[in-house]
């Protein structure tokens, strides 16, 4: 099976979720299966700790679950990000200077040893770190051989912190902000026929083939922000809407920890217009993309292969829906209660340290998502594994 993956913004609740996905796949051994990974925010900030624990190499199952799981458990309980981004932007003259991206970036490779350069990823599976370009307005990504988008431009110079990747990734707007990406000293080119190569799912291999034309960056810097502020799915490269997803990324596993638009009472000002822009517009983006994967799950079941997985989901309601009613006293042996599924789903978008409640809430809503998801849909790839903490 090839697996692709998709993993949504959401802060350290998305973090949290998607490690609890990534652990029901390694408890059948699925984890050598993934291909491709796709993220945004909190998403990126999986992988990118999952990649950092493990040497800048995607783990195997019993890896995963014996080394970097627990590993990443322990420095999410222990170590306060948010808490030390916020003391380091404001703790002297010279870090006031510093964007917050800039600090979070720093503060990655200081305590979860993210050191790696953008290059020195490994070629699978492809990892496309999905940003928001300020001046363009388009989806710029990162890969181990390429950046940018298709209006900017592109450069194969993947010369760069991976941390700071991961953080334009996770610049959330308000707390963390846009990372100032000088586009200076590097090689730019735009691709002959001037289109998007991510619309033809293309990889490096057709990436070499093309011809390119040599450019010079219209700006001397870029601002990029959270992915979530375009795509929280981090859909775009791998999904085109009349052709659903190409044959190579597989059985796509689309990790949705955004969490559900809630209703609220009026607040006037600054908060009214962050409530309309980055709350209701970017929820109904998130709701149209999520419709048009579920219109190819539901009607082209032959060809577009996977499953959504939404938090805030519980068991009962995952095989209800999925017809399989009778299955619920099977399933639901040490499940999460009613009231800790709405916990896990109202937790807020932030990166600051977990408790080992939180935490354990968190993996274990993943984790079952994802098990009764993959088995009520798919029962002759996935059998229903327990939860075990």
């Amino acid at each position: 099976m090839n697996i692709s993956l998709a993993m949504s913004g959401g802060g350290v609740r998305a973090t949290v979720f998607h490690l609890g996905m990534l652990g029901r796949l390694a408890r059948e051994n699925h984890l050598e299966e993934v291909g491709l990974l796709s993220t945004v925010s909190g998403g990126s900030l999986c992988a990118g700790l999952v990649y950092s624990l493990n040497g800048v190499q995607w783990p195997g199952s019993q890896v995963f679950l014996e080394q970097i799981e627990p590993q990443a458990r322990h420095l999410l309980t222990t170590f306060d990000l948010q808490g030390s981004l916020i003391s380091r932007a404001f703790g002297t003259f010279w870090t006031l200077l510093e964007t917050r991206a800039s600090i979070l970036s720093a503060l990655m490779q200081q305590h979860w040893k993210m050191t790696a350069r953008l290059k020195d990823l490994p070629p699978a599976p492809r990892w496309m770190i999905n940003t928001t370009c300020y001046e363009t307005g388009k989806n710029w990504r990162f890969e181990r051989f390429r950046y940018g988008d298709y209006l900017f431009g592109y450069s194969n110079d993947t010369d760069l912190p991976l941390s700071d990747c991961v953080a334009a990734s996770a610049g959330f707007p308000g707390l963390i902000g846009a990372l100032n990406f000088p586009t200076g000293g590097h090689d730019w080119f735009k691709y002959e026929d001037n289109s998007d190569p991510y619309t033809k799912m293309a990889g490096q291999a057709e990436e070499t083939t093309w011809r390119k034309v040599p450019m010079q960056p219209g700006r001397p810097a870029v601002h990029l922000w959270d992915g979530g502020v375009y795509d929280n799915n981090g859909l775009e490269g791998i999904f085109d809407f009349e052709k659903g997803w190409s044959y190579r990324f597989g059985f796509l596993i689309v990790s949705d920890a955004s969490g559900r638009a809630k209703e609220e009472n009026y607040r006037e000002g600054i908060p009214a217009l962050m409530r309309l822009s980055s709350g209701i517009m970017m929820a109904q983006v998130r709701s149209l993309r999520a419709r048009a994967i579920f219109e190819r799950l539901q009607n082209h079941a032959q060809s577009d292969q996977g499953v959504y997985l939404q938090m805030g989901d519980s068991y009962r309601y995952i095989l209800e829906s999925a017809g399989h009613s009778d299955w619920i006293p099977k399933f639901s042996g040490g499940s999460l209660s009613a009231q800790d599924v709405t916990l896990a789903e109202n937790f807020p978008t932030v990166i600051r340290k977990l408790t080992a409640a939180e935490y354990e809430c968190l993996y274990h809503h993943g984790y079952e998502v994802a098990d009764a998801t993959l088995c009520a849909y798919y029962p002759q790839n996935f059998e229903h594994v327990p939860y075990s903490s």
